[in-house]
């Protein structure tokens, strides 16, 4: 759905484009092009991925990847189809399955962001979702590899900070990466770092309008993404991956292997 237009409070990377005005979208739909607008500013982030079946290599999904892209030209525009990726990712995956991608987002035919992928069989699969067709094109973090009784976390997503980070390979019980560019995952069960947001292990955030609000102040969009990963059994935030059997941080984050985890859903920005 469409969230209500709001005026930007604080943007210290990117400022306020425009007139200051966003909308949010959470599920895909249309924007209509106001009166007089004739350009905009547009970032998304793509699913993040999951693994429910696959209980031979207990991988996590990949974060989905993030875009941000101005559009100059809006002549004889009138609206713009909207499409929003779903969380529900790889829900069913078999042994030897790869390539198996979750929701992506994108705006019109302008541009777009992928879903995390869940590949089994390797530990450079269940790679992050990409930015494609934008000014900024991120990538989600990989979610970890598994194998044995390591249970890895999902990947961080992509922000306007930068790559997702990845979840740890192949150790036990192992906790998910952070979003933002440059902060590694953790391991030994312990939560991940985050761009922003130090570390997840905390109710999973699920509300547009208090997603940011929870650690940083005052409301931004640049920092949406950058949030922590969960440690086992807890989920991440504002974008970081799950820990073993927990959710992806909204938006974006994949979810760690369990069939109660879920990842989460992409998320488009319109600025004018």
């Amino acid at each position: 759905m469409a969230i209500p237009i709001q005026s930007q409070a604080y943007n210290p990377i990117t400022g306020v484009f425009g007139i200051g005005q966003i909308q949010m979208f959470s599920a895909s739909g249309t924007w209509n092009v106001p009166q007089g607008v004739g350009k905009v500013r547009v970032r998304m982030w793509g699913a993040g991925g999951n693994n429910c079946q696959d209980a031979t290599y207990y991988g996590g999904g990949g974060g989905g990847g993030f875009a941000l892209k101005t559009i100059d030209d809006l002549t004889g525009v009138t609206s713009v189809a909207v499409t929003v990726g779903t969380g529900t990712g790889i829900v069913s995956v078999s042994p030897s399955a790869a390539g198996l991608t979750a929701g992506s987002s994108s705006f019109g035919y302008y541009c777009s962001a992928t879903g995390g992928t869940y590949a089994a069989r390797g530990t450079s699969a269940n790679i992050g979702g990409r930015g494609v067709g934008g000014d900024i094109n991120n990538t989600g973090g990989r979610g970890g590899y598994g194998g044995g009784s390591a249970q890895a976390g999902g990947g961080g997503s992509a922000s306007l900070i930068g790559n997702g980070a990845n979840a740890t390979v192949n150790v036990p019980e192992s906790s998910s990466g952070g979003a933002g560019a440059g902060y590694g995952a953790s391991n030994n069960n312990q939560p991940g770092s985050g761009g922003f947001m130090t570390s997840g292990g905390v109710a999973n955030v699920t509300s547009i309008a208090t997603l940011p609000q929870a650690s940083v102040q005052p409301f931004s969009i640049d920092f949406i993404g950058t949030g922590g990963g969960g440690g086992i059994y807890q989920s991440g935030v504002n974008g970081g991956g799950g820990g073993f059997s927990a959710n992806g941080g909204f938006p974006a984050g994949g979810s760690a292997y369990g069939c109660t985890a879920t990842s989460a859903s992409g998320l488009v920005i319109v600025e004018w």
